[in-house]
């Protein structure tokens, strides 16, 4: 999509006297294309035929406009979104809801990209109001996910809970839209150590994300996925960090902090996050990965538990790397001192019921209890409910995105020609809003 042929496109269905048609061609700084002149009067009228002055095809010509202009990096963009805005104010048609949404994504993005995007909060603010004042349920939620991204993005978690809660979600809702929402709520719930709220959010995005379309989305989902699931003391599983092979890569950092995490080694799980500490600011997770150092410690004494009856601390100091890393924290203090830091981990890692193991604290010695039969706990029983649950979610949920038709909608005065003609024009809107959906 080049701007000679969306200026062409736009002196092709917008009159030659419309302002917005100057405007674009002026963001656009493109050269006006010649045509070649066969049979003029056929031409014209078929020109005239064309040219619409509906709102919907002027608004659509800035949406075409305003995706060029950032995808070429041109800051103009910013200007150009608000001029849109200020166009859009002046019409109240439900049929601009779905082209006012692009407006409102791409009017974000520019700020984002090109400016600061704190700028924009006061404006999405004012729109999201009026979204919701006019019932528009499209512009509400995509008002609401590019809110709770400017939040996010400069880590004012605690405004974005408090947007949240006092918003109330449309009841029809696109999927992508909900793809979107969870993500940040998935956010929100880590970052508030609500960290199974967090998976349960996060694992839903990733379900609905597209199959084969969205791997930019679908790779942070992974990263933060993983993440979560580390600080619940879970273990990734080998083939969701490997597959599918786009992502490959990219998760190779995330492949060898788990198996840091698994192998409970606090040396080796320090040199990870040394080494893709850059990796990690940059995907916003490396406040969450220095939560990750009590579960290092916790799977390296479950692991010793496991392998000895009895130990001393000393040896699970040396075992864990709990040695050195008290020495560095403690560089002045004795020998004391250290065996009291080591005593007071392993015996909080006990009371957390990490390990089922007690201290003898004059002897310095931890002796393992015994092992019990996993069945005859409750544990069977809560994976069996986790289980239940979801499968019930997944029903609840199938049964909500049933649509009904309304009474006496079969009770029509159209024609046969209306209503093929009226199904062609939803198809094609259908297919056109599902190819903006995978574009962002």
């Amino acid at each position: 999509m080049t701007a000679e042929g969306i200026c062409a496109f736009i002196e092709a269905v917008l009159p030659s006297d419309s302002e917005s048609a100057t405007t674009l061609k002026q963001f656009l700084k493109a050269k006006k294309t010649e045509t070649k002149k066969v049979k003029e009067e056929e031409d014209d009228d078929s020109g005239e035929k064309l040219k619409s002055e509906l709102p919907e095809t002027e608004i659509y010509c800035y949406v075409l406009a305003l995706m060029h202009m950032i995808d070429a990096k041109d800051a103009n963009a910013i200007q150009l979104s608000e001029i849109c805005l200020q166009r859009l104010s002046s019409f109240n048609r439900r049929t601009l809801d779905a082209f006012a949404a692009k407006v409102y994504f791409y009017y974000s993005l520019a700020h984002e990209r090109f400016g600061n995007i704190r700028d924009a909060r006061q404006t999405l603010l004012a729109l999201h109001r009026q979204a919701t004042s006019r019932l528009d349920a499209i512009g509400q939620e995509t008002t609401l996910n590019l809110l709770l991204r400017n939040y996010v993005s400069l880590k004012q978690y605690e405004l974005a809970e408090q947007l949240r809660s006092k918003t109330v979600l449309p009841s029809s809702r696109s999927s992508a839209q909900q793809c979107r929402y969870l993500y940040y709520l998935g956010r929100i719930r880590a970052i508030q150590l609500e960290y199974t709220e967090a998976k349960e959010c996060l694992t839903q995005a990733l379900r609905k994300a597209p199959n084969n379309a969205a791997w930019g989305f679908k790779l942070i989902l992974t990263k933060w996925i993983c993440i979560v699931r580390l600080l619940l003391g879970e273990i990734p599983e080998r083939k969701f960090l490997s597959s599918p092979s786009e992502m490959r890569s990219k998760l190779l950092p995330y492949f060898e902090l788990t198996s840091a995490v698994r192998a409970g080694d606090l040396h080796e799980f320090a040199l990870v996050v040394e080494k893709h500490k850059a990796t990690f600011e940059k995907d916003n997770v490396f406040n969450l990965i220095t939560r990750l150092r009590r579960n290092v410690i916790r799977t390296g004494l479950a692991k010793v538990n496991v392998a000895y009856s009895k130990i001393s601390l000393n040896d699970i100091a040396l075992k864990l790397g709990l040695q050195k890393d008290v020495d560095m924290n403690n560089t002045t203090s004795n020998n004391i001192n250290s065996e009291g830091a080591i005593e007071c981990v392993v015996a909080k890692a006990i009371r957390d019921g990490a390990v089922d193991a007690q201290i003898d604290f004059e002897t310095g010695i931890m002796t393992s209890n015994e092992t019990k039969d996993a069945y005859s706990t409750s544990l069977p029983g809560e994976v069996f409910h986790q289980r239940v649950a979801y499968c019930l979610d997944v029903h609840n949920e199938c049964q909500r995105a049933m649509r009904y038709a309304e009474k006496g909608s079969t009770k029509t005065n159209e024609t046969k020609e209306e209503r093929m003609k009226r199904l062609e024009d939803e198809e094609a809107l259908r297919e056109f809003m599902e190819e903006e959906d995978d574009y962002f």
